[in-house]
Parts: C-alpha cells; sequence; structure tokens
C-alpha cells in the first residue's frame, strides 16, 4: 500500500467515527424544544422550578427539589428540636 491509500483509509474511519459520536451526543442529550416543555410546566405552578429546571417546587423553599439543604435549625415540624 501506498501512503495515498493509507491516508484515505484513515481519513474515512475518522469521519465514521465523528459521525457516530455526534449520534450518541444526541441521544444523551436531546434538542431543547423536548425540555422546554417540562420547563414550562413547572415554571407555571405556584412555587415555580426547582434549581435544576425541571421538577416543580411543592412550597417556597422547594424541600422536594434534589440536593436541596435545609438551613442551619430548621424544624420540619413545629415543637420538635432543630435538626443538628
Amino acid at each position: 500500500m501506498d501512503i495515498k491509500t493509507i491516508i484515505i483509509i484513515l481519513t474515512f474511519i475518522l469521519i465514521i467515527l465523528v459521525v457516530l459520536n455526534f449520534i450518541n451526543y444526541l441521544k444523551l442529550n436531546p434538542p431543547q424544544s423536548s425540555t422546554n416543555s417540562q420547563q414550562g410546566n413547572c415554571s407555571q405552578t405556584v412555587y415555580g422550578c426547582c434549581p435544576d429546571g425541571v421538577n416543580s417546587k411543592i412550597n417556597f423553599y422547594g424541600t422536594n427539589c434534589p440536593g436541596y439543604m435545609p438551613p442551619p435549625g430548621y424544624s420540619p415540624r413545629p415543637g420538635l428540636p432543630p435538626v443538628k
């Protein structure tokens, strides 16, 4: 094989890998139009969206949101000692 044939084969392989990578990227990251409909739903609720932009808050503080950390001294129910 001469060098030109090797370069053509390697270029073809590179193009295939780039296309496959792009297809995999699209599977993992769908277009924005599908996620905007989810954001629109939670933004129209009484308390709005969680910081993730997908889930709806069930109260002003967003205690149901992923990664929520209560403030120091917060007690989930009145009359209970604060969480330490």
